[in-house]
């Protein structure tokens, strides 16, 4: 008889971690439907910073062709070829707003690049603390690591194949 009680000790322990890792992500996932603009893309890497010259240059970052939003970004005025790339790559950052959506039990992302859109599916992983993304057309896998979310501003790291950048998205109300 107590060999019974002592086995449903251990199943119940395991449900309730079971439930509270679900509750932990459902709000999570409610925290992150939604469109999220880019408002600061930061450089993680440190070889990726120069000693260089200086420009100054602006970049449209609306993602709506009738409207003009623009930043100004300062760069090396002479990159090498890796570091130029990678330039490319945070300025696409910013101009590239995000769709995160729950659609009939099945997560979407859209990805709005400029000229495209790129799409593909989410999950969250460590306990609501990285959002797993796999694109549809090319299979693509890459993470997000969530650094900080709130209803109106979220804050991601990603690491690019050139670099790590950082990401500060406000909520498109």
């Amino acid at each position: 008889m107590k060999l019974k009680h002592l086995s449903a000790i251990p199943m119940l322990f395991v449900f309730s971690l079971i439930i509270s890792s679900c509750v932990v992500n459902h709000e999570v996932e409610k925290r992150l439907i939604g469109k999220w603009n880019p408002v600061n893309v930061e450089n993680l890497t440190p070889q990726m910073t120069l000693s260089q010259p200086m420009k100054t240059i602006k970049v449209d970052t609306s993602s709506d062709p009738d409207t003009k939003k623009e930043i100004e970004l300062t760069l090396p005025a002479n990159p090498d070829e890796k570091t130029a790339k990678f330039q490319r790559a945070v300025a696409t950052e910013m101009r590239s707003p995000i769709m995160i959506a729950i659609t009939n039990n099945q997560r979407i992302v859209e990805k709005y690049f400029p000229g495209k859109t790129a799409t593909g599916t989410w999950k969250l992983k460590k306990n609501g603390k990285r959002v797993a993304v796999k694109e549809t057309k090319t299979g693509r896998k890459f993470t997000l690591d969530i650094i900080s979310l709130s209803d109106s501003i979220a804050v991601v790291h990603e690491k690019l194949p050139l670099g790590e950048i950082k990401i500060k998205y406000a909520k498109q109300k």
